[in-house]
């Protein structure tokens, strides 16, 4: 592990969310020495925290929100003197580990028996997920502590469609979806139809219906899992930044919700914007594949009725 920066002469508050994250950092590098991604680390202190609470009856006041993959935490709610995030070698972003110049005694001012739990909570979680990738703690975590079955089904759409992205990427035959791939698609956007809370999801009620029928089209006129996928991500984060996040947070203070309230409404004319383009190009592709395809047609007939002649 390199070097952490000089201590500070401050940290700041420490409380029992700052403990958590510490332990985490701590417990994962114990566990094998090697780099954790944010995702990680967020994904553990997530899991952590859920145990406190069901387990333990703790609420320790982690900050935390449902969001594009899945529930974590808001490190802008936290002191970030508990780690020290260098750039990654293995993978991009940042690689997390516990602080060198905070160490157990600065917690010292937290009752021995909060401390305890934490830290047992987070061993216990470290033990049993600390050594699974992000994608795999992602996939956990929708699995058993999703909202509801909604984003259950979009995440299975996504999870399918990032697979048969990746096959592309490494050089498939075709750059289309097979039909067996197409009937699978229009399998799990037909889950998501049957999920969707109209009531829940009001606000993005006529979107997604126009989403649902653009992704559709798109599957029809052979468009590439990677398009495909990329336009299920863009209508998961807008879902998530519109909706979720504001029924699924715990402990984000009044101003981040206030900022969340004045993006909302641009968030939502961009997603509605980027739908309606990408079904005006398909529509537009469509049409002129269908003309040619008329065209064909009559050529192919002249020609076999020229040939009845002879």
């Amino acid at each position: 592990m390199s070097e952490s920066p000089p201590a500070d002469d401050e940290f700041g508050d420490l409380g029992p969310p700052e403990y958590l994250l510490y332990r985490v950092a701590a417990e994962r590098h114990e566990q094998d020495g090697r780099e954790t991604g944010r995702t990680r680390i967020h994904k553990l202190c997530c899991l952590a925290d859920r145990l406190l609470a069901q387990e333990y009856d703790r609420e320790v006041g982690l900050p935390k929100y449902w969001y594009k993959y899945g529930r974590t935490i808001s490190e802008a709610h936290l002191n970030s003197a508990v780690t020290y995030r260098p750039n990654a070698n293995h993978f991009g972003g940042q690689a997390y580990y516990p602080a060198e110049q905070v160490n157990e005694s600065d917690f010292d001012h937290l009752s021995e028996d909060l401390k305890d739990d934490i830290y047992n909570a987070v061993q216990s979680v470290v033990t049993e997920h600390g050594d699974k990738t992000a994608e795999e703690l992602e996939e956990y975590q929708y699995q058993n502590f999703a909202p509801d079955d909604f984003v259950i089904a979009y995440a299975d759409l996504r999870w399918y469609l990032n697979t048969v992205s990746q096959d592309e990427d490494q050089h498939r035959l075709s750059q289309f979806v097979t039909p067996d791939e197409k009937t699978h698609i229009e399998e799990l956007l037909d889950e998501m139809l049957a999920n969707f809370d109209a009531e829940r999801y009001s606000e993005i009620h006529e979107i997604y219906l126009d989403w649902d029928d653009t992704i559709r089209l798109l599957v029809d006129i052979g468009r590439s899992p990677r398009e495909l996928h990329d336009f299920t991500e863009a209508f998961i984060e807008g879902a998530t930044r519109i909706i979720l996040r504001f029924e699924e947070h715990s402990n984000i203070d009044s101003e981040a919700l206030e900022d969340w309230r004045e993006e909302k409404e641009k968030v939502r004319r961009d997603l509605q914007s980027r739908v309606t383009q990408k079904r005006k190009r398909a529509l537009s592709e469509r049409q002129s594949t269908s003309a040619l395809d008329s065209v064909a047609d009559s050529y192919n007939m002249t020609i076999s009725e020229e040939l009845d002649e002879l």
